[in-house]
């Protein structure tokens, strides 16, 4: 494992969501320095390349699930989607989202527990640096493709970590059994570089309305 600054290392070990939260309060007018410009965090652009692999962007409405600061969002815009919303748990995090003027709603909710959006109300759905250490359970996947339409794209980012020590690929097999989607591409992509971390890469099309 490469370089981490001391408040990655704290985020990636934290117990508690309030734990987490209080970290992210601190860290939010900071964190778009240290992950882009210190780090190399590659995530955004990957989830781009995927998603606009499957999703043309043209009159999509996509939903940038843990949109934290928002460079997702920038990603998703300069890729040519004009309809994101976004979704975070931390209101620090997202007070620095509405600074980025790319997304037409942002809304805190939490994604360990039901969604307040309807059935397949978005054609595609990100989830970016989310499936992380005390973030977001496995499940959260069942939600995230439950708001997307018939034949739209989730794509999503999951720390090799993460996958090794979560049931997140017992839930991902679930799910494709279950007939509610279909597995498009799972491949490993760099993560943050100056950490020489990876990540999966999980795009699954929605085959089965809800």
């Amino acid at each position: 494992m490469g370089k981490q600054t001391a408040i990655h290392e704290q985020v990636l070990n934290t117990q508690s969501t309030d734990e987490l939260m209080d970290l992210y309060a601190d860290w939010a007018a900071h964190y778009d320095q240290d992950v882009s410009d210190t780090w190399g965090y590659s995530g955004p652009n990957r989830t781009l390349f995927w998603l606009r692999r499957y999703l043309e962007p043209e009159g999509a409405r996509v939903l940038d699930a843990g949109c934290g600061t928002g460079l997702v969002g920038v990603s998703l815009s300069q890729g040519g989607y004009k309809y994101i919303d976004g979704i975070d748990y931390s209101t620090a995090m997202l007070a620095e989202a509405v600074k980025k003027n790319v997304y037409q709603q942002l809304q805190q909710m939490n994604m360990n527990a039901a969604l307040p959006i309807d059935a397949g109300t978005y054609d595609g759905v990100t989830c970016v640096g989310t499936f992380t250490s005390a973030h977001v359970e496995p499940e959260a996947l069942y939600e995230l493709i439950r708001v997307t339409r018939l034949g739209g794209i989730v794509c999503c980012t999951v720390r090799e970590e993460y996958w090794q020590e979560t049931h997140f690929p017992e839930v991902l097999n679930q799910i494709e059994a279950s007939g509610r989607a279909a597995l498009k591409q799972l491949c490993e992509e760099p993560y943050v570089h100056s950490e020489e971390s990876t990540c999966k890469m999980v795009v699954l099309e929605v085959t089965q309305a809800t």
